[in-house]
């Protein structure tokens, strides 16, 4: 009974795990990391998104950096190599990088889609027979 309540977990560890494996695999940089999703797509532009952000970095040498999102700390890690976040997130747009101290390592852009296309403007005014 145990097992089966504790699978789902032990499958999302193997999975990550493995995620990150592949990650320092395909990374030649002392220090690099993975971001998904960068771009999420909402029904209006102006509501934001709500998605499961996810971030897995690496380095080659043990570092103590923080996660900041939209310039709030979200997690740290001391003298550490690698680092894992999960969270369901909402913004609207914004940008997410891990720093050491003050300085940014590392960043990306989180850019919001709209399912609806922006209004157009009518070039010309109406026509009118009167």
């Amino acid at each position: 009974m145990w097992l089966l309540r504790c699978f789902p977990i032990l499958l999302l560890a193997v999975s990550l795990s493995s995620h990150a494996e592949v990650a320092m695999t395909d990374c030649a940089e002392p220090l690099c990391w993975q971001v998904s999703p960068t771009v999420c797509v909402a029904d209006k532009l102006e509501q934001g998104c709500e998605a499961e952000l996810r971030v897995i970095w690496f380095s080659d040498t043990p570092r103590t950096v923080c996660l900041y999102l939209a310039e709030q700390a979200e997690r740290c890690w001391q003298e550490a190599t690698s680092g894992q976040w999960q969270q369901p997130v909402n913004w609207q747009r914004g940008w997410l990088s891990l720093r050491q101290q003050q300085q940014v390592l590392l960043s990306a852009e989180l850019q919001v889609l709209s399912r609806q296309p922006a209004k157009r403007r009518r070039i010309s005014g109406a026509w009118s027979i009167f």
